[in-house]
């Protein structure tokens, strides 16, 4: 077992863009071992959910930091989202630093995002502020932001 309130949560996008994801204490805790939490339908959490892998079909409000987050489609995120990938098919409304992301048919994301890679599937929601972070020489370096409210079509976008 490790000691969560140990964890330092990144307090800049730059923290987590170069975050050391292979040292994140619940991968390092599980040796490589497959290990992740639920947050079940009747469940809710208001505070900080830390995982190495986040199923969310009931509702957190508050940090969700976690290497892979899924928010299903019964499952809300009102907060922050600091993640590696992300798959939206439920509702979320946050501030979000994540490398991918990806929102499903029925996902609705509307976020102040930074991320590297996005895809939005047909019948996907999208709105915010998004910048786009492109890598070069090994370090994240912000794109241009840029708001955004659509719908994907049949094509995906």
């Amino acid at each position: 077992m490790y000691d969560c309130s140990l964890i330092v949560v990144p307090q800049h996008e730059d923290e987590v863009a170069e975050y050391d994801w292979g040292n994140f204490p619940p991968n390092k805790h599980h040796k490589g071992k497959t290990s992740f939490s639920i947050i079940d339908e009747s469940a809710g959490i208001e505070g900080k959910l830390i995982a190495r892998t986040a199923f969310i079909h009931g509702q957190v409000q508050g940090l969700v930091f976690a290497e892979h987050v899924t928010i299903e489609a019964t499952g809300r995120v009102d907060g922050i989202i600091f993640c590696r990938t992300l798959n939206v098919l439920g509702s979320v409304r946050a501030n979000i630093v994540c490398d991918n992301v990806i929102v499903r048919s029925g996902g609705r994301l509307s976020a102040n995002l930074k991320y590297r890679s996005m895809k939005v599937e047909p019948g996907g929601l999208v709105g915010g502020q998004f910048e786009r972070r492109v890598v070069i020489d090994g370090r994240a370096k912000p794109g241009p932001a840029t708001p955004v409210a659509m719908t994907a079509n049949r094509n995906g976008q």
